[in-house]
């Protein structure tokens, strides 16, 4: 019966573990991906912050 009980309980402690690094990896996951995102935003400033002018040398020549 204490057999049980210790394999259930090892059980647990695996599975809250493994629960805890997924939390864990995901909450990383998501801060990378806002650091991307505001990184991205800084670096290319919309169309009317710039002048209404996109980059230089990005037209539609022939």
């Amino acid at each position: 019966m204490t057999d049980r009980r210790n394999e259930r309980d090892d059980e647990r402690r695996k599975r809250k573990k493994t629960e805890e690094e997924d939390k864990s990896q995901r909450e990383h996951k998501e801060r990378r991906s806002d650091e991307l995102k505001e990184s991205w935003r800084r670096n290319h400033p919309s169309e009317q912050e710039a002048g209404g002018k996109g980059r230089p040398g990005k037209g539609g020549h022939r």
